[in-house]
C-alpha cells in the first residue's frame, strides 16, 4: 500500500473530528469512522471489537469484509490472540507476517475461512480505560501495511476513544436525570415522561399489537417506616428503602418499570398483552408481594408493606396509578 499524502491524512482526521462532534449516537459515529477507515486504507477486512468490562471479553461490534452473522457469537478473552493481547496491555500490535508471529492464533480465521496475512491492531483507550480494539487485516493493494499506517490507525483509535468516553458521560448524565440516587430505581421525572407518552396512544394510529397492549400498575407503600426512622435513624431507614428496591428487582422482570415516587412509596408498571392471562398474573403478584418482609434481627424490627394493583389500557395509565394508590390505602387501613 502506498503511503498517504499529508492532505489525505489531514482530511481523514478532519472528517473523523466532524463525526465525533456531530452526534451523541455512538454507533452512528463508529460506523462513520469505520467507513473512513475503508476509504483511507482499503483493507480486505476491518473490524471494531468492544470490550465487555463485566466478562472481560471482546466481541465484534462492527465488522466489514466478512459476514457479521458468522462472528456475532464469537468472544475473545483478554490475552487471547492479537486482539486479546492488545486489549489486555493497551498497546498496539503491528504484524507484517502472521505466519511468523506466535501471538496470532487464527481462531477467527477457522470460523470464517478468512486468511489473515498481515494485521494492525490498535487499542481504543482513553485515560487508561480500554473500550475495544480496531483491526485492519490484509492490504488489497499488495504488500504489507506500513509503519506510518500503523501510526495513523492508532490516531484514529484515539479519536474513537473520545467518542466512547463522551457517550459514557452522556449516558451517565442521562441515567442520573431519570433515576433515584438512593435506590437506583427510576424517578418521578421518568414516570412523568412515560405517562405523557402512554396517554398519547389513544389518539395515535397504533399497530394492532399496541392497541391490545395493557399495563398493570402496582403501588407500594412501606408500613411503619416512620418508626424505623424515629427509632433507629435515617441511615437505617435508607437501608430499608434500598433493601426493598433490591427485592422488587428480583421479583419483577428486567423490562418492567420500577420507580421510587416518594419517600417510602414505590410504583411498578408492567406491560402485558391482552392474550396474557391477566387475572392469573394479578393473583400471582398479590401472593408474591404479600410474602415480602424486611427484617433486622440485630435491631429487632420487621417492616411489611401495603400495595394496590390495577390493570387497564396504556392511555388510562394516570387513572390506573390513582386506582392502585387507592387500593393500597384500603389495604393499609384494613391493617389498622
Amino acid at each position: 500500500m502506498n503511503s498517504k499524502s499529508p492532505d489525505k491524512t489531514s482530511m481523514l482526521y478532519a472528517n473523523i473530528g466532524k463525526l465525533i462532534t456531530s452526534s451523541l449516537e455512538l454507533h452512528e459515529i463508529l460506523e462513520g469512522i469505520m467507513e473512513e477507515i475503508r476509504i483511507f486504507f482499503d483493507p480486505d477486512h476491518w473490524s471494531l471489537m468492544r470490550l465487555d468490562h463485566t466478562t472481560n471479553k471482546l466481541f465484534f461490534t462492527i465488522i466489514k469484509g466478512i459476514d457479521a452473522e458468522i462472528v456475532k457469537n464469537v468472544r475473545i478473552d483478554l490475552g487471547e490472540g492479537i486482539a486479546g493481547r492488545v486489549a489486555e496491555t493497551g498497546e498496539s500490535i503491528f504484524v507484517q507476517d502472521t505466519s511468523k508471529d506466535p501471538r496470532f492464533t487464527g481462531s477467527v480465521d477457522k470460523i470464517t475461512g478468512f486468511n489473515t496475512e498481515s494485521i494492525i491492531a490498535v487499542p481504543v483507550i482513553f485515560r487508561g480505560c480500554v473500550y475495544g480494539v480496531i483491526e485492519l487485516i490484509n492490504s488489497t493493494k499488495g504488500g504489507n501495511f506500513t509503519g506510518k499506517e500503523h501510526f495513523i490507525l492508532q490516531t484514529i483509535a484515539d479519536f474513537s476513544a473520545i467518542a466512547f468516553a463522551n457517550s459514557y458521560l452522556y449516558e451517565q448524565a442521562l441515567s442520573m436525570s431519570i433515576t433515584d440516587p438512593l435506590t437506583g430505581l427510576l424517578n418521578h421525572a421518568r414516570l412523568d415522561s412515560i405517562i405523557e407518552d402512554w396517554e398519547k396512544t389513544k389518539s395515535r394510529l397504533r399497530r394492532h399489537e399496541d392497541q391490545l397492549s395493557r399495563v398493570i400498575a402496582v403501588f407500594i407503600d412501606l408500613d411503619t417506616f416512620k418508626k424505623v426512622n424515629d427509632n433507629f435513624g435515617h441511615m437505617e431507614g435508607d437501608r430499608v428503602l434500598k433493601a426493598l428496591a433490591r427485592l422488587l428487582e428480583k421479583k419483577f422482570r428486567s423490562d418492567d418499570y420500577l420507580f421510587r415516587v416518594g419517600g417510602d412509596e414505590f410504583l411498578v408498571l408492567i406491560r402485558v398483552s391482552a392474550t396474557d392471562n391477566i387475572e392469573m398474573l394479578q393473583q400471582r403478584l398479590d401472593k408474591e408481594l404479600r410474602s415480602i418482609v424486611i427484617k433486622s434481627p440485630e435491631k429487632n424490627y420487621t417492616v411489611t408493606f401495603s400495595f394496590g394493583i390495577s390493570c387497564g389500557h396504556l392511555h388510562e395509565i394516570r387513572n390506573l396509578i390513582k386506582l392502585a394508590d387507592k387500593k393500597m390505602y384500603e389495604l393499609k387501613d384494613s391493617k389498622s
